[in-house]
């Protein structure tokens, strides 16, 4: 095995195809994910802590932390995976443990470009950083989705901003810097952060997709580094994102947006442009109405 030096956040990376050959020099993760399912996610050994650790100080923001990827696994073994009787008349596809979930791809910096490295029927999970005046949210969902004029007045109604305050947002706003406020780079941007890493946040906000994806039973594909991601039921990642967010960063506010008709799409997540709200009905904020009512 060869041996690679550090690469701290505060220099820039070297090459991606460097890092790369850096990732298949390491232990892959599937040995990882199946100890934890023999054994429990809250298993760790020497090995693992040294893995992790090794994969910090070499491939920096280009991975999740190994405490971010050990609680999900601990999130996604509770809610996606069905045992027991719930595995009753669930073929075999569908009840695959988390080490046979893991594929990789080559690297990508966006989420149009790991859609196109995914199976058909795996959507990729999209998240982009969103600031509302002083506030800064991080929105997610699945595919390659921008945010509609409907989703972007709902969160602004959720987080009771005034109306001078809601009528500009910017995506990826270029005061924020990912590498050093999450320790991520752009194309790895996730809401499976630290929880010293939401501090910044003002809230987590989970955007709709059809409700049709979820009776075609299509999966998500949850980056875990730039070559790696975890497929899981799409079903389970409303769940997910919320049990994650209970468990990480409970103060954080968690805003779910339910399914509307489609709106002007405007934005994209790898340009920085202005955004202007229009007018919406009111959306479920963490199950309360706009105003902060509980229903």
């Amino acid at each position: 095995m060869r041996t690679h030096a550090s690469f701290p956040l505060t220099r820039s990376l070297p090459p991606l195809s460097l890092l790369e050959k850096v990732l298949y020099d390491l232990p892959p993760l599937e040995g990882v994910l199946l100890h934890w399912h023999t054994y429990g996610a809250a298993a760790l050994t020497p090995g693992i802590v040294s893995l992790f650790s090794r994969r910090k100080d070499l491939l920096g923001p280009a991975t999740l932390p190994g405490a971010s990827i050990q609680r999900l696994a601990t999130c996604a073994e509770m809610l996606c995976l069905p045992r027991g009787a719930q595995a009753a008349g669930i073929n075999t596809w569908e009840a695959r443990p988390l080490h046979t979930r893991l594929v990789r791809h080559r690297h990508s910096t966006s989420a149009s470009e790991t859609q196109a490295r995914l199976s058909p029927g795996v959507l990729v999970q999209k998240t982009v950083t969103l600031a509302l005046g002083e506030l800064l949210v991080l929105c997610t969902g699945v595919g390659t989705w921008q945010i509609s004029r409907q989703d972007l007045h709902a969160i602004a109604q959720a987080l009771g901003l005034p109306n001078r305050r809601s009528r500009h947002a910017t995506i990826h706003p270029a005061t924020f810097q990912p590498v050093e406020a999450f320790g991520m780079l752009p194309g790895m941007v996730s809401p499976f952060l630290r929880p010293a890493h939401a501090a910044r946040l003002t809230a987590l906000v989970v955007l709709p997709w059809p409700g049709c994806w979820e009776a075609q039973m299509r999966e998500v594909a949850i980056s875990l580094s730039l070559w790696e991601s975890l497929v899981l039921p799409l079903s389970c990642l409303r769940q997910l994102l919320r049990l994650y967010a209970i468990r990480a960063y409970p103060a954080l506010r968690l805003i779910t947006l339910p399914e509307t008709e489609e709106d002007e799409s405007i934005g994209d997540s790898d340009t920085r442009s202005p955004l202007t709200l229009a007018v919406s009905p009111a959306h479920t904020f963490a199950g309360r109405d706009w105003r902060g009512v509980r229903r």
